[in-house]
């Protein structure tokens, strides 16, 4: 989010706007009543964007306040892609996916434009963050979804943990009723022996001498020991055993309950980012695309199904609306493949060598998934989009990469996710060959423990037989009696001795997990920093055209240096002509350098009628209007297709005196051919 705030402010004031700002600047400072009149004609896809802009300019007019949301938009749409890879992989692909997508040229140059691409970019990969919280796409997802969730029951690595009343190896336990020397005589003294080792062998063995209090004590330090022992092979991070948070997960009724505030804030939201820019509606065929891969079950299909109808039905209206203001956008041509490459370029370059490595990965992220969830929000999310928005341009022209922006955010998260993977294939080669290197250490130190184990064996055979021919009955006899004082003894200090114990063998196995996590911990930091230090390569690599991107020549017309050049061409009092009526947009972003030149062909200004830029007067009107002029300005747009209505009325009573071309218009001189009448 702080690289995105920092791209995004820096060069934010460029001195000047282009044609669309402008549009921007001049309706959301009318009044709410003149906003309305004026979306019944034009514009009517970007109402709800200039009902935002209104209370914003209307406290600081400027052009850096009208950019500004389109900043804070790339910020959040930047912190939710983030989100997402976090959601659908681990904390890293998360990391890498923002940081791409904040370092990404064409998000820059729309992140500092006041235009609503940005919002509905934010909005978008806010949907899809919602819609991934509630068909359960998220890993680890408890609630069922259409991704397998983390087992309850699933222990960490460690010791199996055995039931408390399993018998531990050795001695066979015998019933109750019998009472055999060395024998395990209750399961909760089989317990204790598994747990104390020794000695619990030894606090068992006493037989008929054994009194009830001992027992007891033994029963219940054994029951605590086993309970040590369980929770001690059931440890997660955070030392919360799973079954613990199993117990406590929302059971599937609860989970159906909560899902329902989760449709309907993902249905508000896609409603209102189609009400931004009715395209932004592309994203539920993504999105269906994406349950239909998760092979999602019947109730969220039912929940997205739902929470979707909303939407369209909101966006409907406005659909309709466009669809008859569709001449604005008469200027598009019928889209080429070359058309749909270029805005893959645009998207995951647009440098030669950059593209080549996110398509690189985004194939190693398609190919060989390592996290599915991912692959299936953020491939449809990335398709579909641009397919259909291409096939719909071939029955009306209307593909733009401003109008596709949304899908974006799929890039990123591919490209993060194939890099993971390239991460996680060089760490388990690494891994193996360490696997096998302390292999062979651990056969030489098994080979030397069994070899002590058998002469220790010998050993004691050799005393066994000693002892059974030299001292006979009196030593098995002693030995009877020490048993029984042992016991005795032992008994009473059971509960502490396995307490202690059990705790001793909790402690080394949180050490011995802390070690390992630090260990591990360590190299997911290396590898998260070495993406880190690549995303900053690419950067830099792409840094002049970032600096291109916050130039004044970056978009299509710089007004502000337009409206200094007729400023200083003409001279106060004479006449102008606006030939078509959008070429008035100059004088309405810097009226200063023009305000001394006479608009006679303006019938009715923009806000009295409903218009962007004004309704002119008819052929008559204006040649009665130039009667007494002996000259007159003409500000035409350079545009071959347009029919220039003014220039033909002046045609038989001017003549051009001289043309200067300029970015964008055409400026032309005329003067009265004969005597002015």
């Amino acid at each position: 989010m702080a690289v995105m705030l920092a791209l995004g402010l820096w060069g934010l004031d460029r001195g000047t706007m282009w044609r669309d700002e402008s549009a921007t600047y001049q309706m959301a400072r009318r009044t709410l009543p003149q906003i309305r009149d004026a979306l019944g004609t034009v514009d009517a896809v970007h109402g709800l964007y200039y009902l935002l802009m209104h209370p914003l300019l209307a406290l600081h007019p400027s052009e850096v306040t009208m950019r500004l949301p389109s900043v804070l938009a790339a910020v959040a749409a930047t912190a939710l892609v983030a989100a997402l890879g976090c959601r659908l992989a681990r904390p890293r692909v998360g990391l890498w996916a923002g940081l791409l997508y904040a370092a990404t040229p064409v998000v820059t140059h729309y992140a500092q434009e006041g235009r609503s691409y940005a919002l509905v970019t934010a909005g978008a990969a806010w949907a899809t963050y919602l819609l991934v919280g509630a068909a359960g796409l998220a890993v680890g997802a408890a609630t069922g979804g259409a991704a397998g969730g983390v087992r309850a029951d699933r222990s960490a690595p460690g010791p199996r943990a055995t039931p408390a009343d399993r018998p531990a190896p050795g001695p066979r336990a015998t019933p109750a009723d019998r009472s055999a020397p060395g024998q395990a005589a209750t399961p909760g003294a089989g317990a204790v022996s598994r747990a104390a080792g020794p000695a619990g062998a030894a606090g068992a063995a006493g037989g008929p001498a054994r009194s009830a209090a001992p027992d007891r004590a033994a029963g219940e330090a054994g029951r605590a020991a086993s309970d040590a022992r369980v929770r001690s092979a059931v440890l997660v991070r955070g030392g919360v055993p799973r079954v613990a948070r199993a117990a406590s997960a929302p059971g599937p009724e609860r989970a159906a309950s909560g899902a329902g505030w989760r449709w309907a804030a993902y249905g508000g939201v896609v409603a209102v980012t189609a009400l931004l820019h009715v395209f932004a509606v592309l994203m539920l065929a993504a999105h269906a695309l994406t349950l239909l891969v998760s092979r999602a079950p019947r109730r969220v299909w039912w929940g997205w199904g739902s929470a979707s109808a909303g939407a369209v039905c909101a966006v409907l209206p406005l659909a309709a609306l466009a669809r008859r203001q569709s001449a604005q956008i008469a200027w598009i041509r019928h889209p080429t493949p070359g058309r749909l490459w270029a805005v893959v370029e645009d998207f995951a370059g647009p440098s030669a060598l950059v593209l080549a490595l996110n398509l690189l990965l985004i194939a190693v992220a398609v190919v060989r998934p390592r996290w599915r969830s991912l692959t299936a929000v953020a491939l449809p999310l990335f398709c579909v989009p641009p397919v259909l928005l291409f096939a719909l341009a071939f029955h009306r022209p209307c593909f733009h990469e401003r109008y596709l922006l949304f899908a974006l955010a799929g890039i990123p998260l591919l490209a993060a996710a194939g890099v993971d993977r390239l991460a996680g294939v060089g760490m388990d080669g690494l891994a193996r060959v360490v696997a096998r290197c302390r292999g062979v250490a651990g056969v030489e130190r098994s080979a030397r423990v069994v070899a002590g184990r058998r002469a220790g064996v010998g050993v004691d055979r050799w005393a066994g037989v000693v002892s059974d021919g030299l001292v006979g009955v009196v030593a098995g006899w002693l030995a009877r009696v020490v048993a029984r004082c042992r016991a005795a003894v032992e008994a009473d200090r059971l509960a502490g001795v396995v307490t202690d114990r059990g705790r001793a063998m909790l402690a080394g196995r949180r050490a011995m997990l802390a070690r390992r996590r630090a260990v591990v911990g360590g190299r997911r930091a290396v590898v998260a920093a070495a993406g880190v230090l690549a995303v900053g390569c690419g950067f830099v690599w792409q840094l002049p055209l970032h600096q291109r991107e916050r130039e004044p020549l970056s978009r299509q017309d710089d007004l502000a240096a337009l409206a200094a050049a007729v400023g200083r061409l003409t001279r106060s009092g004479e006449p102008v002509l606006y030939d078509p009526p959008k070429e008035r947009r100059i004088a309405i972003a810097y009226p200063r350098p023009l305000a001394g030149l006479r608009d006679i062909a303006l019938g009715t200004p923009g806000p009295a009628s409903g218009t962007l830029y004004g309704v002119d007067v008819g052929p008559a009107e204006l040649l009665r209007r130039l009667g007494g002029a002996r000259s007159a300005w003409v500000i035409a747009a350079d545009e071959p297709e347009t029919r220039r209505v003014k220039t033909t009325v002046l045609t038989g009573r001017f003549r051009l005196a001289y043309s200067l071309c300029l970015p964008g218009i055409r400026l032309e001189h005329y003067v009265r051919a004969g005597p002015a009448g």
